[in-house]
């Protein structure tokens, strides 16, 4: 594996444990709001942890909710859990739009291979659309409104810059965007009528 990759989940790793100390440390939501925000930037890397383990590139234990299961412990981690799925919904979201979805694009199932073109694409789509709305509600839920709104700008921010920068996050980017302009345009018509 190349260096780049390994240094990359080292990295990631230092992110999630900042985090993970910031929850622990304090309860003042100007402190989970930096633990969102650590949270979110290493769970953009997270996923591809598969690469150190022996269950395959684009393992589906990985590139799922699945991480995300440490939420339903307590709401002590909704703050990490948060941030956690807004990164992960950001990867999977880039890695919907492979340069080609065959072989290591492809999402594998341990004990049965990859889940094929079709499966895959549904797959990365349904669990990105879902993380990023699970990441919503569970920011939310973390922090009084305002500090919420403001943590969302910078996770916005961060979401962009990483999908510039990544295989695939042009078409990812496109797509939030189409779904933010169309919440926005609903909440509009509802508020006018």
């Amino acid at each position: 594996m190349r260096k780049g990759i390994r240094v990359g989940l080292l990295i990631a790793l230092l992110w999630l444990g900042a985090a993970i100390l910031l929850v622990r440390i304090s309860s003042r939501p100007v402190v989970h709001a930096a633990a969102i925000v650590c949270a979110g930037i290493a769970a953009t890397t997270l996923p591809d942890l598969d690469l150190l383990l022996p269950i395959g590139h684009r393992s589906a234990l990985t590139h799922s909710l699945l991480p995300l299961g440490l939420a339903l412990f307590g709401r002590h981690w909704r703050p990490v859990m948060a941030g956690l799925a807004i990164g992960i919904g950001l990867h999977l979201a880039a890695d919907a739009f492979p340069n080609a979805m065959r072989g290591f694009a492809t999402v594998k199932l341990p004990g049965f291979g990859s889940l094929g073109v079709s499966g895959s694409y549904a797959w990365l789509g349904v669990q990105a659309v879902v993380a990023t709305l699970a990441g919503a509600v569970l920011l939310a839920a973390a922090l009084p409104i305002g500090l919420a709104l403001s943590t969302a700008l910078i996770l916005i921010l961060i979401g962009v810059a990483y999908l510039f920068a990544t295989d695939g996050g042009w078409w990812a980017l496109t797509c939030y965007a189409a779904f933010g302009w169309i919440a926005v345009a609903q909440s509009r018509r509802r508020r006018s009528t």
